[in-house]
């Protein structure tokens, strides 16, 4: 019986210490290169006009004042840009 603890305690530590490489590994995978979309351009961020979050490669884009800002409609994209032509 100890036998058996002692085996899986150290079954467990080999585990432990593997389990950095393993990952190491596979975040090495050619099918993911760092530059995937799913890897940097999952970002959420807010919409300016109603304040809503969502997905920025799913965003509708307008050049104001020499800055992108994304919206999350072009609905939301033209009440900004009428708020802002009057002001």
């Amino acid at each position: 019986m100890i036998r058996l603890l002692f085996y899986g305690i150290l079954i467990y530590l080999a585990y432990r210490l593997l389990k950095p490489w393993i990952a190491s590994l596979s975040s090495s995978d050619p099918a993911y290169p760092e530059n995937h979309p799913s890897s940097k351009e999952a970002d959420l961020i807010r919409d300016p006009q109603c304040g809503t979050f969502f997905l920025k490669q799913r965003g509708v884009e307008a050049r104001i004042g020499g800055k992108t800002i994304t919206f999350c409609s072009e609905a939301c994209r033209e009440k900004y840009l009428l708020s802002h032509r009057e002001s």
